[in-house]
């Protein structure tokens, strides 16, 4: 059973005045299944929100129904604790995995009977926020199928496009890896318009800004620059294609291991 927990967090759809968070919310019923199937996996802490009062219960998901569209987690040991978030509406999820926080929100529980004792069955959520902060993560590009960027760029008063591979990517921005030379690698050069590739999943159009660059010499020789970049006001759009993309490495990544 689990504990109860004084904690006070600022409501699912309250307002970041660092992020938009909108642009980080899954409406997915698939991806949101394979989210909380992960969090059952590896039994991360989950504290539920409920009430007037704020109160919180402190505990794990047990099982995730994808044909019933319910959720199951434990009940607490105080008894009090549990009749007050049956009579709450609305409960708020936060948990976390792989240093991504994940909240969620649902209608109010009902009592099921699992594995000979109580816990709680709730709605599978309409929606979930699974925000990465930008500095925290970077999914590495699959080096057998590439991901391309290509930049606008202008040659002697001639306009043209530069063709590039991507290293990584993030919801901060990416890196590239270019030819010495083939474009313009000094911190603050703004590129507008460049389209990321994302295979499988869609186009992204944004405009970049270069942060850094790092000499690289292959173990064949050659060399190349690894030019990090930033997104300059990226679109939800966009933001939201990147953050399917990273979810599709990741799985494939779980997958072969």
């Amino acid at each position: 059973m689990s504990e109860a927990i004084a904690d006070r967090v600022a409501p699912i759809d309250a307002p970041n005045a660092e992020t938009d968070e909108s642009s980080f919310t899954l409406h997915s019923r698939l991806e949101i299944a394979h989210i909380l199937q992960g969090l059952v996996r590896t039994r991360a802490l989950t504290s539920v929100h409920f009430g007037d009062s704020r109160e919180t219960l402190l505990t794990a998901l047990l099982a995730v129904d994808s044909t019933t569209g319910e959720i199951t987690f434990d009940c607490s040991a105080s008894e009090p604790l549990n009749h007050k978030l049956l009579k709450a509406g609305t409960l708020q999820f936060q948990s976390s995995q792989d240093k991504v926080k994940i909240r969620f929100s649902t209608p109010s529980a009902r009592i099921v009977q699992t594995d000979g004792h109580s816990a709680f069955a709730v709605p599978f959520p309409q929606s979930m926020l699974r925000l990465q902060r930008r500095e925290f993560y970077r999914a590495l590009t699959q080096v057998t199928r590439a991901t391309k960027c290509v930049i606008p760029v202008a040659n002697e008063g001639r306009n043209g496009y530069v063709e590039t591979r991507l290293h990584d990517i993030g919801l901060g921005g990416i890196a590239l890896l270019s030819q010495p030379g083939e474009i313009a690698t000094d911190k603050g050069v703004v590129y507008p318009n460049c389209r990321i590739v994302l295979p499988e999943v869609g186009n992204v159009v944004a405009t970049l800004e270069v942060c850094n660059k790092l000499d690289m010499t292959l173990l064949n020789g050659k060399s190349l620059l690894r030019v990090g970049c930033k997104f300059v006001n990226p679109s939800m759009a966009a933001l939201s294609l990147v953050q399917r993309y990273m979810m599709a490495l990741e799985r494939e990544r779980r997958a072969k291991e």
